[in-house]
């Protein structure tokens, strides 16, 4: 019995409904189909998602040992055992609007059900810091790239507990993985999948057509803008491309039909395999070739170092 109530509490609140009665409030801008964000005046933020079962979870981006169901959740916020936290459940079921009287309003937040990963890689990006230059060693400043570049890119770019720069990779649902970099040092993050770095700058004209540029790697796509700064949309992929990474790529070319479409990978076989494959997605692709070194942040460093 007691069993089949606690899965029933799961089954049948709503966690975002739950939270909201806590006071806290939907972030829009940071939530997804898969995961939602929700943020408290107190400075704590939550990701809700939907497991595999259907159930909801959520995880605490501040303490990351506050995480689970429903019930762990009232748990956590009323410093309560299990008994405790049946008993405020309960009440909940029997009558949501005597915690909540605006309980209608998260009622229609439920997440689409997603891996358990899924949600747990969503809290640890939102735990990291955002880039700064003193937290990053300057390290995007040492690339060449500017401050106002960086600013238009920084939605994507944070810094690890070790001090590395993360790039972060979407796909059409959540956050699957990082791409790690430091002096000397590339890689990905553990138990991530690579998927697409994907940044909309600025908003083109209405007389002119979607922009679309795809390089290797994030640093060279923010250095394909500051020696190009035109509005659109400015993808990489990490140095390598998987199925689940082509089929990304073909979703996004093949959305935006009347974009121009430029191919900004490396100057060397491999690059050019990439620029092939991405022309017989889109057979009106531009290449772009580095006019100096290997890739475009060799050509960035170049022209700084001239001037």
């Amino acid at each position: 019995m007691s069993d089949t109530e606690l899965e029933k509490f799961k089954r049948e609140i709503n966690l975002a409904e739950l939270a909201g009665s806590y006071g806290y409030e939907l972030d829009r801008k940071e939530s997804s189909r898969a995961s939602f964000v929700m943020r408290h005046q107190d400075g704590d933020k939550i990701v809700i998602a939907a497991d595999t079962d259907g159930h909801s979870i959520f995880f605490s981006v501040q303490d990351d040992r506050q995480h689970g169901s429903v019930i762990d959740f009232v748990r956590w916020k009323n410093g309560a055992n299990l008994g405790q936290a049946r008993q405020i459940l309960r009440r909940w079921i029997a009558n949501p609007t005597s915690f909540f009287p605006t309980a209608q309003k998260y009622q229609p937040l439920r997440p689409e059900p997603a891996t358990h990963n899924c949600a747990v890689t969503y809290a640890q990006w939102l735990r990291m810091r955002p880039y700064n230059r003193a937290y990053g060693q300057g390290y995007l400043e040492k690339r060449g790239l500017t401050a106002d570049t960086i600013s238009l890119f920084s939605e994507r770019i944070r810094i690890d507990f070790h001090g590395n720069i993360t790039f972060r990779h979407d796909n059409l649902r959540s956050v699957t993985g990082w791409e790690v970099k430091n002096i000397g040092f590339t890689g990905f993050s553990r138990g991530g999948r690579k998927a697409l770095f994907g940044c909309k700058v600025g908003s083109p004209q209405r007389d002119t057509s979607p922009l679309l540029v795809i390089t290797e790697s994030a640093v060279d796509v923010m250095s394909y803008y500051q020696l190009n700064p035109r509005p659109g949309f400015y993808f990489s992929f990490a140095g390598s491309l998987s199925a689940e990474q082509h089929n990304l790529l073909k979703y996004a070319l093949n959305r935006y039909p009347v974009a121009r479409v430029i191919a900004a990978t490396d100057q060397d076989e491999q690059g050019e395999k990439f620029a092939d494959m991405i022309c017989s997605i889109r057979p009106d692709t531009i290449r772009a070739v580095p006019p100096t070194g290997k890739d475009w942040n060799d050509t960035l460093r170049t022209q700084a170092a001239r001037k």
